[in-house]
């Protein structure tokens, strides 16, 4: 008798290691379909990501750049926040709002694709920032902008435009899963400085 609890013991164990395995093959599972339409979603809205503006000249397959963007959905940027799709089919973005007059930034964790700049900077701003002791940060003011792919040319983007809209631009590409931009007083001495020698566009 005294061989058979530890036989017992060991089946039970078995059964539970296999049960285990099972659940971790089905919440994979589970992810890769959710990253699937993630992708899908993207792909749908014609937004570039920057990992896949390496590849493009080159007529890869689009399963490829699929598998690579698959590999960046299935971890989160270092604040923590991932890209979501609710339930009407519609994307929220982890996105970074840049400073450079302050070498500041704000990370808004859901920004979701038919909100409006202006919805975000009204919120942001209703307070004035410890770092703004000029008091001159205030939505009124504000101008936003993003980089080119190369870093070369600014786009300036209208405060009432949604997020899906600007990612739709041609000239915008989604680095690391986490669209930036920069932010920046449009009549300040920096913002002038900054912008100085730089080819600057409107988005319409």
């Amino acid at each position: 008798m005294g061989t058979v609890e530890p036989v017992q013991q060991l089946e039970a164990e078995g059964r539970t290691e296999q049960r285990d395995i099972r659940k971790a093959k089905l919440k994979e599972k589970k992810e890769q379909n959710q990253n699937e339409a993630l992708l899908q979603a993207i792909k749908v809205r014609n937004i570039r990501l920057a990992s896949e503006a390496a590849g493009r000249d080159e007529d890869s397959d689009s399963e490829g750049l699929g598998a690579l963007f698959l590999d960046g959905l299935s971890s989160e940027n270092p604040y923590g926040a991932r890209l979501k799709v609710d339930e009407q089919g519609r994307l929220s973005w982890p996105v970074l709002f840049l400073y450079p007059e302050h070498a500041q930034s704000d990370f808004i964790a859901t920004f979701h694709e038919d909100s409006r700049f202006i919805d975000h900077l009204m919120v942001m701003f209703g307070e004035t920032p410890s770092w703004d002791l000029e008091r001159k940060y205030c939505p009124d003011n504000l101008e936003v902008y993003f980089e080119d792919e190369d870093g070369t040319e600014l786009y300036r983007v209208p405060l009432k435009s949604t997020l899906l809209q600007v990612l739709q631009h041609p000239r915008y590409f989604v680095k690391a899963l986490t669209p930036a931009f920069l932010v920046c007083v449009g009549s300040s001495a920096f913002c002038r400085n900054y912008l100085q020698g730089r080819k600057v566009h409107q988005v319409k």
